[in-house]
């Protein structure tokens, strides 16, 4: 496997080239239904489906995104504002969240 990575990118092989693991090109095959506005499981309350493994993302960056937005949403479900070096809970407001989708549209 290394002497693959150093075919594709010469000079790999190196005191310093260090292979951590390795990355599968899978995404998952089912899409976990949840709710535009709230970013909950519909059907489920309080059960936040996101990222790759739900069936909102096609990679690690569209991943990420997802869980930001659906981090979000917890902190407005749950009432919680950043504070001070901590987490506070408040009460729950409801503020209108852009709708964006950044995984696959079905």
């Amino acid at each position: 496997l290394v002497n693959h990575f150093e075919k594709k990118m010469p000079g790999y092989i190196c005191e310093e080239g260090l292979l951590h693991a390795v990355e599968t090109r899978t995404s998952s095959p089912v899409r976990v239904s949840r709710d535009m506005e709230s970013y909950q499981a519909v059907g489920c309350k309080r059960l936040f489906p996101a990222g790759e493994g739900a069936g909102f993302a096609g990679g690690i960056v569209s991943a990420a995104v997802d869980g930001m937005m659906v981090a979000d949403a917890v902190i407005e479900e749950f009432g919680f504002k950043a504070g001070s070096g901590s987490v506070e809970q408040t009460k729950n407001t409801s503020s209108k969240r852009k709708k964006a989708s950044v995984g696959f549209e079905y």
